[in-house]
C-alpha cells in the first residue's frame, strides 16, 4: 500500500509540473505583455456600439465601433487626451463610517434610535 501511495504522488507532482511548464509556455500567447496599441477608453452607446480611443504607439485615435465595422472619426492631440484622462481619474473615496455617512446625514432622524 505504501508503494501505491507514492506512486500516486509522483505521478500527481508530474502532472501538475507539466500543467505548470504548459501554462508558463502559453502565457506569453494567451496574455500578451503591453504592445504598441492599446485602448485607453471605451464609452459604450449601446450592444456592440460605441467609440474607443486607442493609442497606437505616441498616436491616439478615436474609434467608432458597430456590430459589424470599425470606423476612423479622428486623430487626437496627444495633449489633450492625456490631460483628459488626467481629469477623469476616479477621485479619492473618503471612507464612510457606518450607515449614517453612507447616506451624508439624508435620514438623520432615522438612525438615532438604532445607534
Amino acid at each position: 500500500m505504501g508503494f501505491e501511495l507514492i506512486k500516486a504522488v509522483v505521478i500527481l507532482l508530474a502532472l501538475l509540473g507539466g500543467l505548470y511548464l504548459l501554462l508558463r509556455f502559453l502565457k506569453g500567447r494567451i496574455m500578451p505583455g503591453k504592445g504598441i496599441i492599446e485602448m485607453v477608453h471605451y464609452q459604450s452607446f449601446g450592444p456592440k456600439k460605441g467609440v474607443a480611443i486607442v493609442k497606437i504607439v505616441k498616436d491616439y485615435v478615436a474609434l467608432g465601433i458597430a456590430d459589424e465595422n470599425i470606423t476612423l472619426l479622428g486623430k487626437l492631440s496627444p495633449a489633450d487626451v492625456e490631460e483628459a484622462l488626467k481629469q477623469a481619474e476616479p477621485k479619492t473615496v473618503m471612507p464612510v463610517s457606518g450607515i449614517r455617512g453612507l447616506f451624508g446625514g439624508k435620514f438623520k432622524g432615522y438612525f438615532q434610535y438604532y445607534s
